[in-house]
This record gives structure tokens, sequence and C-alpha cells, in this order.
């Protein structure tokens, strides 16, 4: 007996599961600030892609289970941007937020570890810590500016995993079916 499930748009399923991304990548960057491991690029970096990987995967098997197993590779690429672009924006809500309500003194620590790291650094010379340090003064960290910021940086740490997972992930429908 065949099972016939009602085609779901990738546009509906990137705006439901951006939603759980976002929601998921919340708890792992609280999870980080609040054990200080938000200062370890490495660590951060590699916690995000792991759950926009998740969160691509699990949409597109969703959306092949709706659409009788078949996603093209544009619509898995519409989904990752759609994705991507809800979770930042999620991620941005947050941030912005946590610094101007929940922890008022984590750009500072951030400021302050990052001055230190890139002084750390062979080569670097005085004049590019002071121009990166200027990016990250008080005003600029609290705008709510950082929201969109936070979409874009989304769409973009989303992007790079999206292209590779939908090669994986994409199966065409025959052509004479």
């Amino acid at each position: 007996m065949e099972t016939t499930a009602t085609p779901v748009s990738p546009v509906a399923v990137g705006v439901r599961y951006g939603l759980i991304t976002g929601l998921l990548w919340i708890i792992v960057d609280f999870i980080l600030r609040a054990t200080e491991l938000s200062f370890k690029y490495s660590i951060y970096m590699s916690a995000s892609i792991l759950v926009y990987v998740l969160g691509i995967v699990l949409a597109h098997r969703f959306f092949k289970q709706q659409n009788q197993s078949f996603m093209t590779y544009g619509q898995g690429m519409l989904i990752v941007l759609v994705l991507s672009l809800i979770a930042g924006l999620l991620s941005g809500i947050f941030n912005f937020v946590y610094v101007n309500f929940i922890d008022t003194d984590y750009p500072l620590r951030m400021r302050t570890d990052f001055e230190a790291w890139m002084s750390s650094m062979p080569g670097v010379q005085e004049e590019q810590i002071e121009k990166s340090l200027a990016d990250m003064s008080d005003e600029k960290v609290k705008s709510p500016l950082q929201i969109g910021k936070g979409a874009m940086a989304g769409a973009f740490i989303g992007l790079i995993p999206g292209l590779i997972v939908t090669i994986f992930t994409k199966h065409k429908r025959p052509e004479f079916d």
C-alpha cells in the first residue's frame, strides 16, 4: 500500500527548520557563553557548523519524506537559504538580548580575550589590533544592527555546509516518470 504525503514547499520547510535550528543554536550558544567556550574560536565555529549541518540534514529529510523522496539541488539550496536566514536572525536577536540585558560585561570580556589573542600572534602590529578592536566597541556590539548582521552571518555560515550537504541529499525525479 502506497502512502501519499501532501507535498510541502521548500520555503515552508526552511521556515520550520530555521526556527528549530535557531532555537537549538541559541541553547548551544548560551552554553558556550556560560562556560566561556565562546571565546575559543575553533570550538565556537565547530559547534555552529555542526548545528547548521544537523538542521539542514533534518530539513532535507523532512522535505523528501513529504515529496515522495524527491528533492532537486535548487529546492535543497532554497531550504538552506531560508533555514540559515531564520536561524541567523534568531541568533542575532538572542545575541542582542544577551549582551544588552543578560550579561552586559560580555562584550568587554570578548574584547579583552580578542586583544590578548591578537597580541600573541607573531607579526601582528599594534595598528592592526587597534583597528580590529574599534569594530568591537560597546556601541557597535550592543547595537540593534547586530540583529541584521546575525541574519547575514547565519546565511553565510549555513550556505557553505549547505552547498555540500545538498549534493548528498538531493534526489531528482526521473525525467520519464
